[in-house]
């Protein structure tokens, strides 16, 4: 009996070891899995859009999606659908954007757990009801090309050289002076002690016309003397009586108005 029951435990431990080789591993969930796969972040998107992603978790109660424009902060999200069942690589709902203005938005995926904590995973940056900028055509010109006309370029002159010309001046001799008699009589007298009369042979008409010149210059100069002095004598005549008259002015006018006070009085 005791072999038997060892036997018996032995095939059952086997058979248990058996199933659990041969039967599949449960699929774990996890919650980093999560997330949005469309529309991805930078998107361009208009009318209805199917939002695609994942909503997984060990301990899950719901997912939640959310919308709102930028800028703006958390609390403009705006809640549009959700679900209590899992969703994995799946569409988790579809987002109406038609009535909504044009602008960029952010899309919000909230995993909620029964404890009421929650995983949110994003796609920023949509452009919704933008459309994208429209190349320009680039013009294809269908008639001939234009020529260009050719433009005469003027020679310029070519300009003489200036041919540098010098002019020399004649040195011109300088004039001998006439010896004055004067002059002459003196040299004579230095010269060798001859006398004038051995030169000229009239020393006396010499010596009495230099005296003769001398005195009318002396008589020329007095009378110069004489007029200006005259001049100046009579030019002061002239202020003193002024500066008289000036002051016989104030004095008369100053006894008038002294008289005149002492009438009204």
């Amino acid at each position: 009996m005791i072999n038997l029951a060892r036997r018996i435990f032995y095939c059952a431990s086997l058979l248990v070891l058996l199933l659990v080789c041969l039967l599949p591993a449960p699929t774990t969930q996890a919650q980093s899995a999560s997330g949005i796969s469309s529309p991805s972040t930078g998107s361009s998107v208009r009318g209805s859009v199917p939002v695609r992603g994942t909503a997984v978790s060990d301990s899950f109660a719901r997912y939640e999606l959310y919308f709102k424009q930028e800028p703006s902060g958390d609390e403009s999200y705006i809640w549009f659908t959700g679900n209590t069942n899992q969703v994995n690589n799946g569409e988790l709902g579809t987002w109406h954007t038609g009535d909504l203005p044009a602008g960029t938005y952010t899309l919000r995926l909230r995993v909620v757990r029964p404890d009421g904590n929650y995983g949110e995973f994003f796609a920023r940056d949509l452009r919704v009801n933008l459309e994208p900028p429209t190349p320009t055509p680039t013009e294809t010109p269908t008639g001939p090309t234009a020529t260009p006309i050719p433009i005469d370029t003027p020679t310029p002159i070519v300009q003489p050289t200036p041919v540098v010309v010098s002019v020399e001046q004649p040195d011109l001799a300088e004039p001998t002076p006439t010896p004055t008699p004067e002059l002459v009589a003196l040299n004579s007298g230095s010269s060798g002690g001859d006398s004038p009369a051995a030169v000229n042979g009239e020393p006396q008409a010499v010596e009495s016309a230099a005296s003769g010149g001398n005195a009318i210059t002396r008589e020329l100069g007095a009378a110069v003397s004489l007029d200006r002095l005259g001049e100046r004598f009579f030019t002061g005549v002239r202020w003193a009586g002024g500066i008289f008259l000036i002051v016989f002015a104030v004095f008369a006018a100053k006894w008038l108005i002294q008289w005149a006070l002492a009438r009204s009085g």
